[in-house]
Order: C-alpha cells, then sequence, then structure tokens
C-alpha cells in the first residue's frame, strides 16, 4: 500500500519563538489534501484497516505543537544539554524548538510522509535535528530512553491514554521528564488517571494559542 505518495499543496509559515524565527512548510489545506489521498487509493487500497493512519493530519502546524513550542522555549532549561524525543512529530515545530535551546534531539513518527516535511523544515530553519520513523506502541528498547520525552496532542482515540502512557514512560530516562500537550481532547482526564495510577503526578499549566488555552502536563520521573 501506499506505492505513490501524494504531492500535496503546501503554504509557508512563519512563527517567532523566543528569540528565533521558525519557518515551517504545513500541508495547505487538510481538507483538500484528504480528498487528494482518497481520489489516489484504489478501493482495494480504501479497505485497509490501516489506511485512516495515512491520512495527513501531520501536516498541519496545530495549536499544541506551537503550546508545547512555547512552554518549551520559556523553560529552556527543561532541554538545553539534555537528550530529547520527540514522540510523532508531525511537521516537528517542539524538536526544531528544542534543538535550538541546545537539545540533543531525535524526532519521531509513523506516518511515512513525515520525514520528507520535517528535513523541510528543518532546512527552512537552518537546523540539523536527526529524524527516525517509529511506531512508539511497538516495544523498541533498542531505541534507549531519553532525559525528555515529548508529545502533542496524542491522544484522540480512546485506546491512546494507557498507550501514551505506557510509551513515554519506556523511553524517559530515571530522574527525567515528560512534557504532554492537549488542547482538553475526551480522552485527557483518562490519561491523567493512567498516570496517577503509575505513581506520577503532574504539574499542570496552559499556554494560550491564538486564543485557545493549551494543557501542558508535565511528570518527573
Amino acid at each position: 500500500m501506499y506505492k505513490n505518495p501524494v504531492k500535496y499543496p503546501t503554504i509557508v509559515k512563519q512563527r517567532k519563538i523566543g528569540n528565533k524565527l521558525f519557518v515551517l512548510e504545513t500541508i495547505r489545506d487538510l481538507d483538500e489534501a484528504i480528498d487528494l489521498i482518497c481520489e489516489s487509493m484504489s478501493e482495494e487500497e480504501k479497505l485497509d484497516p490501516f489506511a485512516e493512519d495515512l491520512c495527513p493530519y501531520f501536516g498541519i502546524l496545530w495549536e499544541s505543537s506551537e503550546a508545547l513550542s512555547i512552554y518549551l522555549s520559556k523553560n529552556s532549561h527543561l532541554v538545553k544539554d539534555k537528550t530529547v524525543l520527540e514522540l510523532g512529530c508531525g511537521l516537528g515545530l517542539p524538536s526544531l524548538v528544542s534543538s535550538h535551546l541546545g537539545g540533543k534531539v531525535l524526532a519521531t513518527d509513523f506516518h511515512p510522509d513525515v520525514e520528507e516535511y520535517f528535513l523541510r523544515n528543518c532546512r527552512h530553519s537552518s537546523l540539523n535535528v536527526e529524524y527516525r520513523r517509529l511506531n512508539w506502541r511497538e516495544n523498541l528498547t533498542s531505541l534507549g530512553q531519553f532525559d525528555v520525552v515529548l508529545g502533542s496532542d496524542v491522544l484522540y482515540e480512546s485506546k491512546h491514554p494507557v498507550e501514551v502512557a505506557e510509551g513515554l514512560l519506556k523511553f524517559v530516562n530515571p530522574g527525567g521528564i515528560m512534557v504532554l500537550s492537549d488542547p482538553g481532547r475526551a480522552y485527557v482526564q483518562q490519561f491523567v488517571r493512567a498516570m496517577n495510577e503509575k505513581g506520577l503526578k503532574e504539574e499542570m499549566s496552559f499556554v494560550t494559542v491564538e486564543t485557545k488555552d493549551i494543557f501542558i502536563f508535565r511528570y518527573k520521573i
């Protein structure tokens, strides 16, 4: 499946975060992009249970990604001189910000198109950040552990809260931290409860992006 990746129309967005201007190439319009990928698929491909995973949600600059990036910029000590892993990075703004702030960053995502867009955005913002395609739900002990594990807006299915909790924990060093941003999706409380059941208490704050308050959850291991 997915032998012929779709070339989506793109636009360039700029975001000033801290003392740096980040330049991001994003998909022009999500609805347009979904129509294009649906048109490119055969009827057999559309029946593939993994077809929905190919929807280009990664190509939008979501508020949660911006909020997490702003939070990191205001708390640069969290990532400076630290190893940083971003799960489900999409366009990768938090990874770019973390790298600019002095972190040694690995950006990861499962969608096959992300690498091309992420590396473009590295070039646009004059940064060099390592990328790896990764399904973080798998037991990837070979990846190692990191001082900081990041995720933005990854709680959008009922099965995600426990998966995210377990996924974050297996990648973080003892004494490290996890930082997750969320726009207030229905499953966020289930995630908090799952973390609490593992003995971890959140430090919660908010970052406002375009009048929208985004939750920031920070956990120390």
